[in-house]
């Protein structure tokens, strides 16, 4: 949590000397958890943990957050990645949205910690979509952070993004996508290419569910068992 928490402050002062206005970036508000309850989020920034495979877009991803231009060439990423930027909504709503990179190999030390997903209001998982091993793992993140948000209680809305989508689909696709989606109760995986530089308005949809916490709250098996059974003992 400290590594975490010192990533969210340089953030915050990246985006504060962007502006000039520290204000428009940080405001009080109430506990996320308040926020679900309450069904709606008064926030002006929200943050968002970005997990997924090697080789599965997630750098892309960000750089297009910032506008930078694609690359074709691949690098591993050997340490969390971490962007800011305004999102415009419709009516010139602005929201300010952190993005942080959690490299795969990090994911367990994340979650070794209670509080890891309490400063998360949007976790995205991305894969690469031509690559069935890729999604497997995807789903696999998304299994251990929506159970590690059940056992601690911070649980965060999440989106499946389905990156490279220039490229074809693997072999059952469609069918095992909407499969876990329907089965987690979260929405399909979005379909983005950041080489044709084609978004499908993944980082308003980011912000909306971040907006809508009691929605796309992943449910595991585990989760929704638990769930049936204090429902049958109160």
């Amino acid at each position: 949590m400290k590594t975490l928490n010192k990533h969210l402050k340089r953030l915050f002062l990246l985006f504060s000397f962007s502006t000039g206005d520290s204000s428009s970036a940080i405001r009080i508000t109430r506990r996320r958890r308040l926020d679900r309850k309450k069904q709606q989020s008064e926030r002006n920034v929200f943050q968002c943990f970005v997990f997924g495979p090697a080789n599965a877009g997630k750098s892309a991803f960000m750089n297009s957050f910032l506008g930078r231009p694609y690359l074709d060439s691949y690098s591993l990423t050997a340490d969390e990645q971490y962007a800011v930027n305004v999102v415009e909504l419709p009516g010139g709503i602005k929201k300010t949205l952190f993005l942080l990179e959690i490299p795969e190999d990090r994911v367990s030390k994340l979650l070794s910690s209670k509080e890891s997903l309490a400063p998360c209001d949007i976790a995205v998982f991305v894969y690469h979509s031509s690559d069935e091993s890729s999604w497997k793992r995807a789903t696999e993140l998304l299994m251990d952070v929506a159970g590690h948000g059940e056992d601690t209680g911070y649980e965060v809305p999440c989106l499946i993004v389905a990156a490279k989508d220039d490229l074809d689909s693997f072999p059952m696709a469609i069918q095992n996508s909407t499969r876990v989606s329907q089965d987690m109760g979260i929405e399909a995986p979005i379909p983005i290419s950041s080489k044709l530089s084609d978004f499908n308005n993944i980082f308003r949809r980011m912000v909306n569910a971040a907006e809508h916490p009691h929605l796309s709250i992943p449910e595991t098996e585990a989760g929704r068992s638990r769930k049936q059974y204090h429902r049958l003992i109160n």
